[in-house]
C-alpha cells in the first residue's frame, strides 16, 4: 500500500510492478487526478507548456499495471500491529508493506484578511489554473516569501500581464536560505531589470480587503512596520509542511519529517518513506538530510520500490536542481549549507551578473567539493555535478576554483 500519488509513490509502485508481477498495489491519493507533475507548474503558468502536458498518467496506465487508485482520500490512522489504515472514507485497509509518500501541503498564511480573494498559493495543478486567471485580470502584484515559489510567482505574475510585481520577504536579503549576500545582489538586480522589486525585513500583519463587483478581493496590505502596499494579487510562498500526526501517533519516528535509514525504512518493521516527507540517512554526506524537489522523489521511489519488492537498495544520490527565469538560469547541485562546509569559494562578480559558489569539505582524507550554487554560469553546471557526484578529491586544485580563467573540467579530466 502507499499513501501519496505523486513523484515518491507512483514510480514505487511502477517498479514494485515490474519487480512483483503478480503483487497486490494499491495508491492513496487526496487529489482527484493521476498523476502529474508538480515541476512543470510553473512552466505551465509560464505558457511553456500545455495543459495536459502537466499529467504523466492516465486512468489506463493504472489499469494496465494493475495499480488500484484511491482518489480524494487520506490516511487517518495506521495501526502497525495489526498492519493497517483507516481512511477518510471509514474504510480499513490491511497491507504487507507500507510506503508513506505524502509530499507536503502548503503553509497558509495566517493573517487578518488572508482568506481574501485573489491570495494564491502554487501546489497543485488547481492552484497553476487560478494563477493564470488572475494574474491575467491584475496590474499590481505582491509575492509573500522568499523561497524558490517565489520566483515561481513572479515569473508567473509577468509572464501573464501583471506590471507591477514585488516580493516581500522578512529576511535580509533575497533567497537568504540558499544563496550569500552578492549572489543574492545578482538575483535582485536580474529580477529588477525584469520589473520584479525586492523588499526585505518585511513580514504582512493583515490585509486591508476592498469591495469588487461580485466579492472581497485583496486590496491593501499593511506590514508589521505598518507600510502600506496596493495590490491586485496576492501569491503566497512560506513553505509547506507534511501532515505527520497520524504517524506520530502510530509510533513513527519523526523530527523535520519522517526519519528513515539509508534504505528509507523507518523505525517500524515494513513502514517506508519517500519524497518530501523522508528526512533519510544520506549515505553520502554522512548525515540526516530532505531532499525537497521531483528528482529527488522519484530516485526514492525508485529505491524504496526495489526495497519493498525484495532487492534491499541503498538511496545514494547528490541532488541537483536548474531552472531559468526571464532568460537567465540558476542550478544547485549537492549540499549547499555553509554550516555543513568548510569554505566557500566564490567565482563570479555581481557586475558580471553571474556567480558560481563552491562549498568543499574534508571528508574521510580527502578535500571535496561537495554543493554548489551556479547563477549564469552554465558551463560550470555539468563539470561541478560530476565532481560532487564522484566525490573527487580536488586538493590540488583547490587555489584554482575562484579563478574565473580557470577550467572547471580540469578538474575530471
Amino acid at each position: 500500500m502507499i499513501i501519496g500519488g505523486s513523484a515518491a509513490g507512483t514510480t514505487a509502485a511502477e517498479t514494485i510492478r515490474n519487480n512483483l508481477p503478480n503483487s497486490s498495489i494499491t495508491i492513496v491519493t487526496d487529489e482527484d487526478h493521476e498523476q502529474y507533475s508538480r515541476v512543470l507548474l510553473p512552466h505551465y503558468i509560464r505558457g511553456k507548456v500545455a495543459r495536459e502536458q502537466v499529467f504523466l498518467k492516465k486512468e489506463e496506465w493504472y489499469v494496465q499495471k494493475n495499480i488500484v487508485l484511491l482518489k480524494e482520500l487520506k490516511a487517518l490512522s495506521l495501526e502497525v500491529s495489526r498492519k493497517q489504515v483507516r481512511l477518510s472514507n471509514g474504510e480499513v485497509y490491511k497491507y504487507g508493506k507500507l510506503l508513506i509518500a505524502i509530499g507536503g501541503k502548503v503553509i497558509k498564511l495566517n493573517v487578518p484578511g488572508a482568506d481574501s480573494a485573489n491570495i494564491l498559493y502554487l501546489r497543485t495543478i488547481e492552484d497553476a489554473d487560478m494563477v493564470i486567471e488572475a494574474s491575467r485580470q491584475s496590474k499590481r502584484g505582491l509575492i509573500i516569501g522568499g523561497g524558490f515559489v517565489s520566483l515561481d510567482f513572479a515569473t508567473g505574475f509577468r509572464v501573464n500581464g501583471v506590471r507591477e510585481v514585488t516580493i516581500l520577504t522578512r529576511d535580509p536579503y533575497f533567497w537568504s536560505a540558499h544563496l550569500d549576500p552578492e549572489s543574492s545582489r545578482i538575483m535582485t538586480n536580474l529580477l529588477s531589470a525584469n520589473g520584479v522589486e525586492i523588499m526585505t525585513g518585511e513580514e504582512v500583519d493583515h490585509f486591508e480587503a476592498q469591495k469588487g463587483d461580485f466579492f472581497l478581493s485583496v486590496g491593501s496590505i499593511v506590514t508589521k512596520s505598518k507600510k502600506k502596499l496596493e495590490s491586485d494579487i496576492v501569491g503566497v510562498g512560506i513553505g509547506i509542511k507534511s501532515d505527520l500526526e497520524w504517524l506520530i501517533r502510530a509510533g513513527i519516528k519523526t523530527n523535520r519529517a519522517i526519519v528513515t535509514n539509508e534504505y528509507l525504512e523507518t523505525n517500524i518493521v515494513d513502514v517506508y518513506a519517500a519524497g518530501d516527507c523522508a528526512e533519510f540517512h544520506d549515505v553520502f554526506f554522512e548525515r540526516q538530510h530532505i531532499m525537497g524537489n521531483w528528482a529527488n522523489a522519484t530516485s526514492q521511489g525508485n529505491a524504496v520500490g526495489r526495497t519493498m519488492s525484495g532487492a534491499r537498495t541503498v538511496f545514494e544520490t547528490a541532488s541537483s536542481y536548474s531552472d531559468t527565469f526571464f532568460n537567465n538560469s540558476y542550478s544547485f547541485i549537492g549540499v549547499t549549507d555553509e554550516k555543513f562546509a568548510d569554505e566557500a569559494i566564490n567565482r563570479g562578480s555581481v557586475e558580471a551578473g553571474k556567480m558560481t559558489r563552491i562549498f568543499v569539505k574534508k571528508m574521510n582524507g580527502s578535500t571535496r567539493i561537495v554543493g554548489a550554487t551556479v547563477i549564469n554560469s552554465v558551463a560550470d553546471v555539468s563539470p561541478l555535478t560530476t565532481v560532487v557526484k564522484n566525490s573527487i578529491d580536488i586538493v590540488r586544485y583547490k587555489d584554482n576554483l575562484g579563478d574565473e580563467k580557470f577550467d572547471l573540467r580540469e578538474v575530471i579530466a
